[in-house]
């Protein structure tokens, strides 16, 4: 009976394989000291053990109990392929498995259309060392689309075996010699001062431009059979060339923009920047393309970012629970460099958020004001905390008591924005109560909320009689002294 309310444990393939750890809201961690790239993102997709006995059970740290009862099918998951792995995310469950590629022993598509059944799923089957013999069934992504589940499983299948076949996980080594060997490693450390540092970005622009020549130099006077050996030639510097394709990045944008203010036929330079999309297309550098090349799924991989962005080093926590859209777009294409995203991208990532469950999602007040909220914040708290400064500031028998929105924005160490806001929604819960003087706006505890007049018997504050009016109204009328007066003798 103790078990039954406890959250068991899912016994399935997924959780049978490797774990594969995730970021807060969900994205794959690359082990980026490895040289680890993301090749190819694809939705919608089965996992399918094909063994006759179950895999064993899945140890757990936590207290969730394992599952009596076993699945040997796990639906709806999100298959990212990268150059070491492949790895299963169940998004609902923010659960993540991973088949390394050194574990591969065959690998071979499968299904499809037949006499017999016109409707055959497409699928990858995988025999591993470790797992048995496994099969991913793509069901088409989003628009589970039987046309689309085709070409997704012939891209995926080529890319797991260019992938298995580079074996780009036994290349540590030769990196980190060739990193070392570099000319603007050594030449450079001859050097002291700006002039080593002038000298090394130097030379670094210099290789980056010859490795990026090196890589399309003769894309343009070859067959596709050539054209694909040199997509795995490219692949193969994925690891170094990771920053440069960021850069390139800008260069695809800014081409296009051109091109649409352009009515005259392509040019060659608009050739070599759909060249170039296409390139990046097939190596799945998402992070590099824009949103009419990816669709809803550019949107989604950037709301999952944006929550890592912001859970990291606890900056929304700092920041009191919320803010606002401006301060995160400042902070967020900074961090980003040169692969900055337009304010309509973070509008359409944010509203994602509560869908995806990431745990922030987007709030408006009635001002118009919207900011990027915790789900786990809570207005009456922060209400409650301006109050017991409003009391403090009548209590320490300041010159002028009551607080303005600079004082809640210096207390809560937020912006004054965000502090004019917090005042409202205090205010709204009848906590607080306001007056309006030429000299601005001063906020006050809403006394006929507990019916605690002790404050009043202090005839040393001007205004006091503000402290006193309904807090629903939203304004202050001018209070008569006799009201006040006999306030003070009831006490």
């Amino acid at each position: 009976m103790a078990d039954r309310g406890k959250r068991r444990r899912r016994w399935s393939p997924l959780t049978c394989i490797a774990p594969a750890p995730l970021s807060p809201s969900g994205l794959v961690l690359l082990e980026s000291n490895d040289g680890e790239v993301l090749t190819l993102t694809r939705t919608n997709v089965e996992l399918r053990y094909e063994g006759s006995s179950p895999l064993p059970r899945p140890t757990s740290s936590d207290n969730q109990a394992p599952s009596e009862s076993w699945n040997a099918r796990d639906i709806h998951l999100t298959v990212h392929i990268t150059t070491h792995r492949i790895v299963f995310i169940d998004e609902g469950e923010v659960i993540g498995g991973c088949i390394p590629m050194a574990l591969l022993q065959t690998l071979n598509p499968s299904g499809g259309p037949s006499f017999r059944s016109p409707k055959a799923s497409y699928k990858i089957e995988l025999s591993t060392l470790a797992y048995g013999d496994l099969q991913i069934v793509f069901r088409g992504g989003e628009s589970n689309s039987y046309a689309k589940s085709s070409k997704d499983r012939d891209e995926a299948y080529n890319s797991i075996d260019r992938a298995w076949k580079r074996k780009a996980w036994q290349t540590k080594e030769r990196t980190a010699v060739k990193e070392a060997l570099r000319p603007s490693t050594t030449v450079a450390a001859r050097k002291v001062g700006v002039d080593a540092i002038m000298t090394k970005n130097e030379m670094r622009h210099r290789e980056n431009a010859d490795l990026a020549d090196a890589a399309f130099a003769t894309t343009t006077k070859c067959s596709a059979r050539r054209k694909i050996n040199d997509i795995d030639a490219f692949m193969g510097e994925a690891s170094e060339l990771i920053k440069v394709i960021q850069k390139y990045a800008v260069t695809i944008e800014r081409e296009q923009k051109a091109s649409a203010n352009n009515d005259n036929t392509m040019s060659t330079k608009e050739k070599d920047t759909d060249k170039l999309v296409g390139m990046l297309e097939n190596m799945g550098m998402t992070s590099a393309l824009s949103e009419k090349q990816l669709g809803s799924a550019y949107h989604k991989q950037l709301a999952r970012q944006l929550v890592d962005f912001l859970r990291y080093k606890d900056k929304i926590s700092q920041a009191g629970g919320m803010m606002t859209l401006t301060d995160v777009y400042c902070l967020f294409n900074r961090a980003r460099a040169t692969n900055m995203i337009s304010p309509e991208d973070l509008l359409k990532a944010i509203d994602l958020m509560k869908e995806m469950s990431l745990g922030l999602s987007k709030r408006t007040f009635k001002s118009g004001v919207v900011v990027i909220q915790d789900d786990a914040f809570d207005d009456e708290i922060i209400a409650k905390r301006l109050t017991d400064l409003a009391i403090d500031s009548m209590r320490t028998k300041q010159l002028t008591p009551g607080i303005t929105v600079m004082d809640a924005s210096r207390s809560l160490k937020i912006s004054a924005l965000l502090a004019n806001e917090h005042l409202l929604s205090g205010e709204q819960m009848g906590l607080l109560c306001r007056d309006v003087t030429i000299e601005g706006i001063r906020y006050y505890p809403n006394l006929f909320n507990e019916g605690d007049y002790t404050l009043l018997s202090s005839k040393s504050y001007d205004g006091v009689e503000a402290a006193i009016i309904d807090g629903e109204a939203g304004c202050y009328s001018v209070m008569v002294d006799s009201l006040c007066s006999s306030l003070s003798q009831a006490i």
